[in-house]
């Protein structure tokens, strides 16, 4: 099974990995803005690298745009960012269920 399967499964309840969140490649351009499909906002202050922006699909691919990218296109694109997709820490992630 390929992390994109685990990718789309985590995020059907709103929730995904930190580990599954450091590997979303960052989508910095792309040929039609509008073909971008918003799945959710995520904020998110990780150990090594911070999250501010939003999970989006792509060409059947997941993506992580930036909040500067997305300030930069608002002019031209309307962006609808209501969900908010919470990060699950690795640390809590690994905790043995009860």
């Amino acid at each position: 099974m390929d992390w994109e399967t685990l990718l789309s499964r985590g995020l059907t309840d709103g929730k995904i990995r930190e580990l599954h969140l450091y590997k979303v490649p960052v989508l910095k351009t792309c040929d039609n803005w509008s073909a971008v499909k918003e799945l959710g906002r995520v904020d998110f202050k990780g150990k090594h690298s911070d999250y501010h922006g939003a999970l989006v699909k792509y060409a059947e691919k997941f993506y992580f745009v930036t909040d500067a990218r997305i300030e930069a296109l608002a002019p031209y694109r309307k962006w609808d960012l209501k969900k908010k997709i919470s990060v699950i820490p690795e640390a809590e992630a690994k905790k043995p269920s009860k």
